[in-house]
């Protein structure tokens, strides 16, 4: 297997990380009445590195790097469903590091989904309090973790 953690840089880029959020974070199961915008102005920020998961030529995950200070927010974290379980997360979690570490960060953050502490966990992340007014308003449900790089 050989895993490439792609920069989006193409339309069929863009397309892939939408479809892969579409199917994993943005259900209607999850987001009842919500109304997913393509554009973003956190997906369009230049200074967010959005990320494809790329396995075998194939997009099967997606992420996006948000800089903040000496650190990075890693965020909306998805891997095709057929796919999870399978080790694909954590492979996606280690070059996210390896990118963080190449540009000087030194901690990242998360906002997990409660039913995702566990992995988390399990890859050496910690449940901290970062942001309260994130926690305010759309990370409401989630838990706030962190790991040093």
């Amino acid at each position: 297997m050989a895993y490439e953690l792609r920069e989006l840089a193409t339309p069929e880029d863009w397309e892939g990380m939408h479809r892969i959020r579409l199917q994993v974070l943005f259900t209607p199961e999850r987001h009842p009445n919500l109304v997913y915008n393509r554009a973003h102005p956190h997906d369009t920020d230049p200074a967010h590195f959005k990320f494809l998961l790329v396995l075998d030529g194939e997009p099967i995950g997606t992420t996006r790097l948000d800089p903040r200070g000496e650190g990075g927010i890693v965020r909306l974290v998805g891997i095709v469903p057929h796919l999870q379980r399978r080790g694909h997360g954590s492979a996606l979690e280690r070059l996210v590091i390896e990118f963080a570490r190449a540009r000087g960060m030194t901690r990242l953050w998360l906002n997990a989904a409660k039913e995702a502490v566990g992995f988390y966990e399990k890859l050496g992340w910690t449940p901290l309090v970062w942001d309260e007014e994130e926690l305010a308003t759309f990370a409401a449900n989630c838990v706030q973790m962190t790991k040093p790089l």
